[in-house]
């Protein structure tokens, strides 16, 4: 069952997206609902980033929670391209 929530873009020209919230959770260690409220309370931190150039067209979402790091890379669309995951600690 998936779990998909948006993702504001920081300009208002730049469009949405939408992230399957149970293939992050995952990849952080916790369950949908967890993950859910601590997205809610503030606790997940998420880098979104838009390609340019040969990357134009594509968008890198990172999401960061007690150590772990979650990314995505998706197409304008949503779809995700590729994903992985590991222990690294968010930026200051």
């Amino acid at each position: 069952m998936s779990e998909a929530f948006t993702i504001a873009a920081p300009r208002r020209r730049q469009p949405s997206l939408e992230v399957d919230g149970a293939l992050v959770a995952g990849r952080l260690g916790l369950d949908g609902p967890a993950f859910r409220q601590l997205m809610a309370d503030g606790k997940v931190s998420v880098l979104c980033e838009r390609g340019v150039g040969e990357d134009a067209g594509r968008w890198r979402a990172t999401f960061y929670y007690a150590g772990r790091r979650a990314r995505l890379l998706l197409d304008e669309a949503g779809d995700v391209l590729d994903a992985s995951d590991d222990g690294a600690t968010p930026p200051a």
